[in-house]
C-alpha cells in the first residue's frame, strides 16, 4: 500500500518574521515496535525519484513488518534545517500507538544527503532512535556538528554509505575515525555518485534491508 498521505503545518519565527510551514508525510502503520522513518536531501518529495521511498516503504514493511513513516524535506531556511525531522519525530511519538499499536517503540532512520547530514547532528538527542543509516551525508552542512553528534548517539548501529563520486567522500576516512567500535561502518560504493543514479538505484532501495534490519549485506 502507497501509505496514509497528511501534512504537518506550524510556524517559524526569525528576527521577528514569521514563516508558514508545511510537511508532507506518509503512514505505513502496522503492529510492529520499530518505526523506519525514511528522509530524503533537501528539497527531497515524499515518494522520492521513482517513488523509490514508496517501494522501500512497501518492500520493508512486507519483509520485516515495521511500522513506516515517510517525509519530504522542503526548505525553510538556512536556519532551519533540523525542523521537519524534528516535526516528523514529534509526531511520530505523539501518535506512537496509532502508527504502531504500541506505546514502547524504537525509531530506526534512513536518511539521504541534507537529510542525513542534519540526523547524525540531532540524533543523539532522541533516545528512541537505535539505528542511523547516513547515505551521502552533506558534511559541508556542518562537519564537525556531524562527528559531535555521531559521536554522541547512544543507539546500537550507524551506517554511513558514500558513493566514490560524491562529493563529500573524501571526509569519509576523517568521519570513520569519530566511533571505531563494531557499531560503527564507513562504506565507499565504486561508481556510485550522489544520487545513486542508474543501476546505483538498487543499491539505495537494498540499505535499509541491509544496514536497519540485519538481512545479508548487499551493499
Amino acid at each position: 500500500m502507497s501509505g496514509k498521505y497528511s501534512k504537518i503545518e506550524w510556524q517559524e519565527t526569525m528576527n521577528g518574521v514569521t514563516i508558514d510551514c508545511s510537511l508532507d508525510i506518509a503512514i505505513h502503520p502496522a503492529d510492529s515496535k520499530v518505526v523506519l522513518l525514511t528522509v530524503p536531501g533537501v528539497d527531497g518529495s515524499v515518494d522520492g525519484y521513482e517513488n523509490k521511498y514508496v517501494k522501500i516503504a512497501e518492500n520493508v514493511q512486507e519483509q520485516h513488518g515495521a511500522a513506516i513513516v515517510r517525509i519530504a524535506n522542503p526548505f525553510i531556511t538556512s536556519y532551519h534545517w533540523e525542523s521537519n525531522i524534528r516535526r516528523a519525530l514529534d509526531y511520530i511519538m505523539k501518535h506512537t500507538e496509532e502508527i504502531t499499536g504500541h506505546k514502547d517503540i524504537e525509531v530506526r532512520i534512513m536518511a539521504h544527503s541534507a537529510g542525513a547530514a542534519t540526523v547524525s547532528q540531532i540524533a543523539w538527542e532522541y533516545p528512541e532512535i537505535t539505528r542511523i543509516l547516513l547515505i551521502n551525508p552533506a558534511t559541508k552542512l556542518g562537519f564537525d556538528k556531524i562527528k559531535y553528534g555521531l559521536s554522541e548517539f547512544g543507539g546500537s548501529k550507524i551506517t554511513v554509505i558514500f558513493g566514490s563520486e560524491d562529493p563529500s567522500v573524501n571526509d569519509a576516512e576523517e568521519l570513520s575515525k569519530v566511533d571505531e567500535s563494531a557499531r560503527m561502518r564507513t562504506l565507499i560504493l565504486d561508481g556510485v555518485d550522489h544520487h545513486f543514479s542508474g543501476d546505483a538505484l538498487k543499491l539505495f532501495m537494498q540499505a535499509p534491508h541491509s544496514h536497519l534490519f540485519n538481512q545479508a549485506h548487499y551493499v
